[in-house]
């Protein structure tokens, strides 16, 4: 095998190993409900 080729091979498992070791450690956020006084905010205007 190649020499050029055997290290694009390693080149590309370490990009896709490392996209996937990336996408894992991301948490979602929970998302929080905001509340606003509509009545309030309507008459200060």
């Amino acid at each position: 095998m190649p020499k050029g080729l055997f290290v694009l091979i390693i080149l590309l498992v370490i990009l896709i190993g490392g996209a996937f070791f990336l996408s894992g450690r991301v948490t979602e956020q929970p998302t929080q409900t905001i509340e606003v006084d509509v009545a309030g905010n309507a008459s200060s205007n």
